[in-house]
């Protein structure tokens, strides 16, 4: 009896992983397109089973189509983790570029750890995000060494650091936001830079304006996609969602993370963070994102912690 319980119990949970699992990824609209983000976790969970049902097996407790039906879920989970850790051949030769996106966050008040981060990794080009103008004027001193040429958009919080040439750098604002735009001269090839930050999609209204401000980004990096292209931000957006789905089939940009894993970049404990302890423990999001043209290669990507910041510094290495 006890038996017929436990696999009752299996198959029930089983059905809940599976029926999440599957219709996520149809599911456009607020707040079901919420569950794609989770697809980590029902892998996670689908593996759990499969690996309880295994060790009953051995046991000779034999439940055979809750087994193949397990199998099967892991199988289809694996499908949108795996590839993510699977060799990538997008590599080549030619001037190296080290860039980083990182996300502050705007309550953040210790900025010297945040330059300290961000010159340790010694980067080319940095994207930083949610920058107050205090801040901006804090981190161009402490950074005007190694990063002289800044920018920050006087909406949106965005800015870049340099350690070459900014042109025509500028915050183009759209109906939903504001993205920053500007091209970079390195010592032997002319790149676009482009920044973004749509909402945080916790409410059905700023669901709505993060998906607008998604589609308006993805129309103007259409309109750039003869140029040698970077793509950088915080799209409050994990691979899994349709919407990301979108973008990267409209836009034809390539993930740097592709090859070199998942890379969850939120949320990292920190001094203003009041949530807890198990809940910054648990979740981890892939929210944010470098994408690349196809004319330039990926040699590293990772994420970083540090700076008193509830994101990850996201790190890649090119080649262009």
């Amino acid at each position: 009896m006890l038996k017929s319980y436990s696999q009752i119990l299996l198959n029930l949970l089983l059905g809940i992983t599976a029926l999440v699992s599957i219709g996520v990824g149809f599911l456009w609209w607020y707040p079901f397109e919420l569950l794609s983000h989770g697809r980590v976790y029902y892998f996670l969970v689908s593996l759990v089973i499969t690996i309880g049902i295994l060790c009953a097996w051995l046991a000779g407790i034999r439940w055979q189509g809750t087994l193949f039906f397990a199998l099967a879920l892991l199988a289809f989970n694996s499908v949108w983790i795996l590839p993510w850790y699977l060799p990538n051949s997008h590599q080549g030769r030619g001037e190296s570029l080290r860039i980083i996106e990182f996300n502050i966050n705007i309550q953040n008040t210790q900025l010297t750890r945040v330059a300290n981060l961000v010159e340790q990794q010694k980067p080319d080009i940095a994207v930083l995000i949610e920058i107050s103008p205090p801040a901006m004027k804090k981190l161009t001193n402490h950074l005007q060494d190694t990063l002289p040429f800044a920018y920050r958009t006087r909406g949106g919080g965005l800015a870049v650091f340099s350690r070459f040439g900014l042109v025509n750098p500028q915050g183009k604002t759209l109906s939903a936001g504001t993205i920053l735009t500007t091209s970079v001269k390195t010592a032997t090839k002319n790149i676009t830079l482009v920044a973004a930050h749509p909402s945080v999609p916790i409410k059905p209204d700023v669901f709505a304006k993060r998906n607008t401000a998604l589609a308006e980004v993805t129309q103007y990096l259409q309109a750039q996609k003869y140029k040698r292209l970077i793509f950088a931000g915080d799209l409050n957006l994990t691979p899994w969602s349709p919407y990301y789905k979108r973008l990267v089939e409209k836009t034809g940009l390539h993930n740097t993370k592709l090859g070199f894993g998942v890379e969850p970049s939120w949320i990292e404990p920190t001094t203003y963070v009041h949530l807890p302890a198990w809940i910054v423990g648990v979740i981890k999001l892939p929210i944010d994102h470098i994408f690349v043209s196809n004319d330039i290669k990926v040699v590293d990507c990772k994420t970083i912690k540090g700076g008193n910041s509830d994101h990850r510094m996201l790190l890649s290495d090119l080649v262009i």
